[in-house]
């Protein structure tokens, strides 16, 4: 567990602060493109840590310059220059100040702040360098501090530009995230890596599934899904997940049984002829209770049927330990329970598991079907969205990468792929879909994201491969901040882009900069607050012991 710990974090800065830089990055070309002042770029959220001060902006002084610190001390100093301008932009007024809390965030008009340390000071000007790059404590994001972000009377500021600037501007950052995948995706595919393939073959088909409808059989081979070569069970998942309530086209080639065949033979042999079928995957395919008698009920399956397709089911779960037992399905005398491994004691409720660990709370699946057959891991079958269940025939390793010619549109394609794969899970989510392929938490936090770096990190693999799952993770968790900073929450970059469209619809009448920056303000306290509670669903996740493989 410290080890997971400390990749962990280690992993979650290598691969989440580049997305965040660069993310940062766009806003802040695009800003420095249209003239808007910016003032501090932070590498993650305050307290501050430290930083450093750039740029040359020139200050000229004259006679009537106030210096409210000794001009003799002022190299090196962090100051406030404050310029006074009258209707004709002229300088009325000049001051050199210690510099205050809030002195960079002024927003009157006819006052210019410039803020920052002195490079250098001479008898008629100062060179300050005015723009900061902090570092701060909180590694979890991080920001462009621009003048006037919601204000449009100090010059330079982002509120003073027009209406599609503005847009551009606070839309940069996510622009750039929406780009990394169909960069980093081709990249990974040029990269020589091992890979698993073999023939996805059907072993069972459940009765009424789409596969059923669609005359899918036991041991047909499927070729191609929609035009995608198909060449290991993941790819098949992928391919169906996109395809969800929509019309789906499989290549098969249909298995013949060798009823002849050797222990060492294939089961099917095949002819090569290719036949295509339409398939819908199901959002909502059934989960059907386990009875030990066969019903009529299509949200029942008798134990015999039900164990064709997962030996693991049964009509019950739990054992109770007593001392006379009257069924031998749900309850276990204390002698039997003395002879278990581990041995339970009188009072114990043990629950059915695999491989039994935990005495008094856990019973193995081979000694609780020794004790009745009717127990199982669980008492539900639940069916995939095609309802099939498949196996890899002929299974091997190759090492393989692609030229740039075929590794662009396959990349580009895995991007869309992920765009369409984050809808339909957001869907799932909505509309409380049953299928297989959106089991495990429906949202990670940071802590659960560094929870799945750092179980990459610490996996069982060479480390290419690591590297490799590492990228196609930055590139999923790139777009995914792509789509959640456009959405119109306010504090992210959509809601701020929000406001500006209802100053369009209002042709040209704005919000107050007060009402606005209140809503981003409660928005963000909202946001943090919504992170703090997935962050102690994921913190609660890692002490129970549960891992995303």
């Amino acid at each position: 567990m410290p080890e997971t710990v400390f990749f962990g974090v280690v992993t979650f800065l290598i691969v989440l602060g580049p997305l965040i830089i660069l993310h940062e990055l766009g806003h802040l070309w695009t800003a420095r493109r249209f003239g808007v002042k910016t003032l501090e770029f932070g590498f993650g959220y305050p307290p501050r840590a430290g930083g450093i001060w750039s740029g040359n902006t020139v200050v000229s002084l004259d006679d009537q310059t106030v210096f409210e610190i000794d001009r003799g001390s002022l190299n090196g100093k962090v100051a406030t220059v404050s310029t006074v301008l009258d209707e004709r932009d002229r300088t009325v007024a000049l001051n050199v100040r210690e510099r205050k809390k809030g002195d960079d965030a002024e927003a009157s008009r006819g006052v210019s702040i410039v803020t920052g340390r002195i490079k250098s000071v001479g008898t008629d000007r100062l060179v300050i360098a005015d723009m900061l790059w902090s570092f701060n404590w909180l590694p979890l994001g991080g920001f462009v501090r621009m003048v006037g972000e919601e204000s449009s009377s100090v010059r330079g500021s982002l509120g003073s530009k027009p209406r599609w600037q503005r847009i551009v501007v606070m839309g940069a950052g996510a622009a750039v995230n929406a780009i990394i995948p169909f960069i980093l995706l081709p990249l990974v595919l040029m990269v020589p890596s091992d890979k698993s393939v073999g023939d996805v073959t059907i072993v069972t088909v459940f009765p009424g599934s789409p596969a059923d409808l669609a005359g899918i059989k036991s041991g047909d081979k499927i070729v191609k899904v929609d035009g995608r070569q198909i060449e290991n069970i993941s790819e098949l998942q992928q391919a169906v997940t996109v395809k969800l309530g929509a019309e789906s086209t499989w290549e098969i080639e249909s298995g013949i049984p060798n009823l002849f065949a050797r222990p060492a033979e294939p089961e099917y042999q095949y002819s090569g002829d290719i036949e295509k079928v339409v398939i819908v995957p199901r959002w909502q395919p059934p989960s059907r209770v386990v009875v030990s008698e066969t019903s009529d009920s299509e949200m029942e399956i008798s134990l015999s049927r039900a164990r064709v397709f997962d030996a693991s089911v049964g009509i019950n779960t739990v054992l109770t330990v007593v001392d006379q037992p009257t069924d031998t399905l749900y309850q276990i005398s204390d002698r039997d329970a003395a002879k278990l491994d581990p041995a339970a004691v009188l009072g114990d409720k043990l629950t059915v598991v695999p491989t039994a660990s935990e005495a008094g709370k856990h019973i193995s699946l081979v000694d609780a079907r020794a004790h009745d057959n009717g127990l199982g891991v669980k008492t539900s079958l639940q069916e995939g969205a095609t309802g099939v269940q498949i196996a890899m025939a002929n299974s091997r390793i190759v090492t393989k990468g692609m030229n740039p010619i075929k590794a662009f549109p396959l990349g580009w394609r895995q991007a869309m792929d992920i765009l369409v794969l984050t809808r339909n899970a957001i869907t799932s989510t909505l509309i409380g879909s049953s299928n297989p392929q959106f089991e495990g938490p429906s949202t990670v936090g940071p802590v659960g994201i560094g929870q799945l770096t750092g179980e990459i990190a610490v996996a069982d693999a060479g480390i290419d491969a690591k590297i490799i799952t590492l990228i196609t993770l930055a590139a999923t968790l790139s777009l995914s901040l792509a789509i959640l900073n456009i959405l119109p929450i306010p504090a992210l970059d959509g809601g701020r882009i929000f406001f500006v469209l209802v100053e369009i619809v209002r042709r040209g009448k704005k919000i107050s900069p007060e009402r606005e920056g209140l809503v981003h303000f409660v928005g963000f306290a909202l946001l943090i607050g919504l992170i703090s509670v997935i962050s102690v669903q994921d913190i609660t996740r890692i002490v129970r012991g549960e891992s995303f493989f």
